[in-house]
């Protein structure tokens, strides 16, 4: 039983920093430009390494796909997305985005 009782504990000091380390996946942003379906986000404070080219964003109803990132030593960063819901936004409106997953094979 103690045998037991140490291994999980063990197991516990090894997994923690590994969960605690993971990066914020959340991040906010202001609307600046909506051209039909492609919205233009500024992102406040620094851009999320998750935010690049060809990757997903996910926004509070839906998911979109990021065509176009800033170049890195431009600030504040932005990046444009194509979004079906890009009608519901207005320019000027903060917004908060995570990272988004594919949606191939649905």
């Amino acid at each position: 039983m103690k045998r037991f009782i140490l291994t999980l504990v063990l197991i516990a000091a090894i997994a923690a920093p590994v969960f605690a380390a993971a990066p914020p996946k959340t991040a906010a942003g202001k609307v600046t430009a909506i051209e039909g379906t492609k919205v233009t986000i500024a992102i406040e404070g620094d851009k999320p390494e998750w935010v690049k080219k060809n990757g997903f964003v996910k926004f509070k109803s839906g998911t979109g796909k990021i065509v176009e990132v800033s170049a890195s030593d431009i600030k504040p960063a932005t990046f444009v997305a194509t979004y079906k819901k890009a009608s519901d936004m207005k320019v000027g409106d903060a917004v908060t985005f995570e990272k988004g997953l594919s949606v191939a094979g649905c």
